[in-house]
């Protein structure tokens, strides 16, 4: 056989060669007009959202197999859609015969299969799904409504913003309210404006009027602008006062409303309108245009950590434009805000500008920036991560705060009348400062390591048994309190706390570690929400530096004379904080999932049990610390540990019992405790009597749990008060709750 010919033969024998990607622009545009998310494309190509964005971006994959994957993916998605250049009308009109019916039918020339007619316009047409006709791209004037589920979006034009204005003179917060016939708009700075009568165009009225706020990091994006909808405006655009989905609480896909966004250019991202949502912009090729909406009928301010259903359209704008400008745009919960703020401050991928192409490209990582969401190790997972699947439920690690509590003995009974509760300030955000994070991968290590590290974070498995304590104070190292009866497994923090305060030797069994890069992944979040707290301490007249008596008359002060907007925006502090910590390990909230089946959850970048694990044990150790220290300078243990909550016994009434206000440098530092506003100073939980707390502790309760807002009171005139387990329990006053935003 010739060289021709064999040449020829390879080639037919090799098949067709497989496609290649097209453009970044033509990928984005087929995976938006598809309706997919990137975490959707990046689920089925087993990558990671960050890269997902990388390689739609234009940036090639490391294996080459992987960007044939993804180009057939492509194609597919192209094949399965409608033709969007304008037909060769001439060339299908070609061949026209009469039909029995009388209509003329017209044959296509590539496959000379009957295409019928538009009936309005004549033109040569395919389908006609919910009494639209479609034509090859073209759509004529419908004559009937879209048949429920159907969308639009392939057939809307791409709406044509102004640039985007980055001086944000509207502010980053509008509440829309509807007064005098016609809506209006609450701004920050208690100004108002009037806007447009409809959600499409409201939505485009947020980017020409200039609402958001500047990024928190030079390498992120600006903060989306949120809409507020109060329940008299909800109704004028168009929404219904109350979702029929009590459980997915969204808002119907075949409702009118959201096929009028669709039309006018905007979809819902995620899993569609609820009260929450992120709607975004079909735009030409100018990044971005996204706006969070929140419906207040829906809910959306009532719970979730807000609680702000009773304030006044004028006081809920006040309120959410300072919560914006000194933590972060709200956009969902408060323990949304508090994870996304994590990533708003250490941005997992950033962008440049290439000079020669003008275009925005994906630089590297931030520094110090969680890139990559990794499994967590099998004692770490939570029972319904997929790794938890054969491990046994008994062999994980529990890191978990302090739920103990002691019967007081005879001379505690003798020598006080009263007990003291003592409750720490933001303990585990003040704690995550402090914790390092692992940036890479958990890897296993061989049985019987040599030594313990406390530079590395990771899950140690190792014997504490033979650490001795107090038997007056809590065992560190559980969070019963309980002594640990042999090996365990245990967070980073918890092994140094045995080893630098406690002076044990530490011998690890085996350990998950990440041995990679680490750092204060939370030191930004940290000193945002320190800055935050200290901003709104300033505005009630509080020195967030001032102790002892000087704090408390502060804040008797900050009572009478401060803005309740401010003791609001305390809570809301404290809330972001804390939930943001539980979302570092947020399980499945789908009631229908699988056994061991990924949740939405787990594509985050900081979804890390791992992490939350290591704050609760460093701020659970430095309590312990600071219970022991007490302990060796006055002769006081505590009788409860709740959380960051202590109950000491007290011979009066009142905190300067423990913890005399005198100069904080010679007293309150020897005492460990200090009373003050700042991170890890600690305040009034409350005070009851001793009888009270020995009742309680022999009714099987926590007296921690009881002191800051008693439901129980018990009658001390009788020689045997009521139960706490009885149901009916008096309830005393309506205790002062001030001190507990701190």
């Amino acid at each position: 056989m010739s060289d021709a010919l064999q040449a020829t033969e390879a080639l037919i024998n090799r098949g067709p060669r497989p496609p290649g990607l097209p453009t970044p622009d033509e990928r984005r545009r087929l995976r938006e007009v598809w309706g997919a998310t990137l975490e959707e494309f990046a689920s089925a190509l087993d990558k990671d959202v960050p890269d997902m964005e990388a390689w739609e971006a234009g940036q090639a994959a490391t294996d080459p197999t992987d960007d044939i994957a993804y180009a057939r993916l492509l194609q597919r998605i192209s094949e399965h859609l409608p033709v969007t250049y304008e037909p060769d009308w001439a060339a299908l009109r070609r061949t026209v015969h009469d039909t029995p019916s009388g209509k003329p039918d017209v044959l296509c020339d590539g496959c000379a299969q009957a295409i019928g007619a538009c009936e309005r316009c004549g033109l040569p047409t395919t389908s006609r799904p919910g009494g639209r006709w479609l034509h090859r791209g073209t759509t004529c004037t419908p004559s009937g409504p879209l048949t429920p589920g159907q969308s639009d979006s392939l057939i809307c034009p791409p709406l044509q913003l102004p640039p985007r204005r980055m001086d944000f003179p509207a502010g980053p917060v509008a509440v829309i309210d509807y007064r005098d016939g016609a809506l209006l708009a609450h701004l920050s700075k208690d100004r108002t404006s009037d806007c447009p009568q409809t959600l499409a165009e409201l939505l485009v009225w947020t980017h020409t009027e200039g609402l958001g706020a500047v990024r928190l990091h030079s390498r992120g994006h600006h903060q989306y602008p949120l809409l507020v909808l109060t329940g008299a405006a909800t109704p004028v655009v168009g929404l219904p006062l109350t979702l029929n989905d009590p459980i997915g609480r969204l808002l119907p896909a075949s409702h009118p409303a959201l096929h009028a966004l669709n039309t006018a250019g905007w979809q819902p991202v995620g899993r569609g309108m609820g009260p929450w949502s992120r709607l975004q912009a079909r735009t030409a090729p100018r990044g971005r245009v996204t706006v969070h909406l929140a419906v207040q009928p829906w809910g959306a301010l009532a719970d979730a950590g807000w609680e702000l259903d009773a304030l006044t359209p004028e006081h809920l704008t006040r309120l959410l434009a300072r919560y914006a400008d000194t933590v972060i745009v709200p956009q969902g919960s408060t323990a949304t805000c508090g994870s996304r703020l994590m990533t708003a401050l250490r941005p997992p991928k950033q962008w440049t500008g290439d000079v020669a192409t003008s275009k925005r490209i994906l630089a590297p990582p931030v520094r110090g920036a969680l890139t990559e969401a990794h499994a967590p190790a099998p004692p770490e997972a939570p029972p319904a991560h997929p790794v938890a699947r054969g491990w046994d439920p008994v062999d994980v690690q529990c890191e978990e705060p302090f739920d103990w509590f002691r019967d007081p003995t005879a001379q505690e009974l003798d020598d006080f009348d009263y007990v003291v509760g003592l409750d720490t300030n933001f303990a585990f955000t003040n704690a995550a400062g402090r914790v390092r994070v692992g940036y890479g991968p958990v890897s296993p290590t061989p049985e019987n390591l040599p030594d313990f590290d406390a530079s590395i974070p990771g899950c140690w498995y190792a014997d504490l048994s033979h650490i001795a304590t107090d038997p007056r104070l809590p065992s560190p190292f559980t969070p019963t309190g309980a002594p640990p009866t042999g090996p365990a497994w245990y967070a980073t923090p918890t092994l140094a706390y045995a080893q630098r305060q406690l002076r044990a030797t530490i011998k690890p069994i085996k350990a998950y570690l990440r041995c990679g890069t680490s750092g204060p992944y939370l030191e930004d979040w940290n000193a945002r929400l320190r800055q935050a707290y200290s901003t709104a301490l300033h505005r009630l007249g509080i020195d967030p530096a001032a102790t002892g008596d000087a704090f408390f008359h502060a804040r008797d002060q900050a009572l009478v004379l401060g803005d309740p907007l401010d003791w609001d925006l305390l809570r809301l502090i404290k809330a972001t904080a804390n939930g943001g910590i539980g979302k570092l390990a947020e399980g499945p909230t789908d009631l229908e999932r699988d056994p061991y089946e990924p949740w939405p959850a787990l594509r985050r970048v900081n979804w890390r049990p791992d992490i939350r694990a290591a704050i609760i044990a460093a701020a659970r150790t430095e309590l312990h610390r600071k219970m022991h220290l007490m302990a060796a300078t006055t002769g006081r243990y505590p009788l409860a540990v709740l959380t960051d909550c202590v109950v000491y016994p007290a011979t009066r009434p009142t905190p300067f019992d423990l913890l005399p206000p005198g100069d904080p440098a010679s007293e309150n530092t020897l005492r460990s405790f200090t009373f003050g506003a700042r991170f890890g100073h600690v305040k009034l939980e409350g005070t009851a009597s001793m009888a009270w707390a020995a009742r309680a502790t022999q009714a099987g309760l926590n007296p921690a749990s009881w002191i800051k807002d008693p439901t129980v009171a018990f009658d001390d005139s009788t020689e045997e008060g009521p139960s706490p387990c009885d149901a009916n329990l008096t309830a005393p006053p309506e205790p002062d709750t001030s001190w507990r935003l701190f």
